[in-house]
């Protein structure tokens, strides 16, 4: 127990026994060591706190008050104490997520079912939007840490990590562009109906500008906000998508879609963790980013040699 001065120590010792001769036994102190302490706590009140009686101490009114906040103080440290050690053996904690819809689906999920498989007492808040509404949400404190597609990031937060994200075409197994090639360009996509997702989102932008450089503007069949959309119709033969990686991952191990990498300028991008402008990691936060960036590996070496990781400067 940590205890918050010897004077309350003291005289709630002596409160406890009502003589200074039976507490200094107990505390394995001096009478006249225990005495003082109870004096000078009466100095700084003002007033008496016991009635010395020939029985023995016994508390005044004020005694009373003054014990009744000692023990309410005693057991919030005390509780302080439980809960910063629960957070050091991660046996607590809180994870608040602000992420893209699609790493809602797939990779944040399985962090938190390998995290919970050794921490089942932490606890999770993910909220899920546009990188626009992410950043926000780390702006105003809302989430801890935002990850989503590499953006500038508003006043106050800071890309704290960075993961190579490549774009790659998806199409049905046994699709033509499905066949694994060394090369593949945006431009031999063109021709394939396409399901693009909605211009106002990273991935798009990142096609747009390919095909800028290609002067082939992409004219899509299907536009949509949401990737598990765009990975169903693609599964569904109504056409071909541009995804990353993490997008799709268990849809090509499961051999329900496949991926291939664009060899294009400007097919490779980053995923970011943001955070407040110099805000210290808890610990929770810290050991459940370490299965974030497991998985992130996985991802990576499921579609390829490994990528080194990114460290923003």
């Amino acid at each position: 127990m940590l205890v918050v001065s010897q004077s309350f120590r003291c005289f709630d010792e002596v409160a406890r026994r009502g003589s200074i001769r039976k507490a200094a036994e107990s505390l394995h102190l001096t009478a006249a060591a225990v005495h003082q302490q109870v004096l000078n706590l009466e100095a700084q009140v003002g007033t008496p706190l016991f009635d010395r009686l020939p029985r023995g101490m016994q508390l005044t009114t004020a005694g009373e008050i003054m014990l009744a906040a000692i023990r309410r103080g005693q057991r919030d440290i005390d509780h302080a104490v439980t809960q910063v050690e629960d957070l050091r053996a991660l046996r607590r904690g809180h994870i608040n997520l602000a992420v893209s819809q699609s790493s809602a689906e797939q990779l944040v999920p399985d962090a938190i079912r390998a995290v919970m498989a050794r921490h089942p007492g932490v606890t999770y808040t993910v909220r899920t939007g546009s990188g626009e509404r992410i950043l926000g949400w780390v702006a105003n404190g809302e989430a801890d840490i935002g990850y989503c597609l590499r953006r500038k990031p508003p006043p106050g937060v800071e890309e704290v990590r960075a993961f190579a994200q490549q774009l790659g075409v998806v199409a049905p197994p046994g699709h033509p562009l499905a066949a694994p090639a060394r090369a593949r360009r945006l431009r031999d996509c063109l021709d394939a109906p396409l399901i693009l997702m909605t211009t106002d989102t990273e991935l798009r932008a990142m096609v747009e500008q390919i095909g800028q450089r290609e002067h082939r503007p992409s004219r899509p069949l299907i536009e949509t906000s949401s990737v598990a959309m765009a990975r169903r119709l693609v599964a569904e033969g109504l056409g071909v998508s541009f995804l990353i990686p993490e997008n799709v991952a268990q849809d090509v191990a499961a051999g329900r879609l496949a991926w291939n990498a664009l060899a294009d300028e400007g097919a490779r991008s980053h995923s970011c963790l943001y955070q407040r402008t110099g805000q210290a990691t808890a610990a929770a936060m810290g050991m459940f980013l370490q299965y974030f960036e497991a998985e992130l590996s996985a991802i990576s070496e499921q579609f390829g040699p490994p990528k080194r990781r990114v460290r923003a400067r």
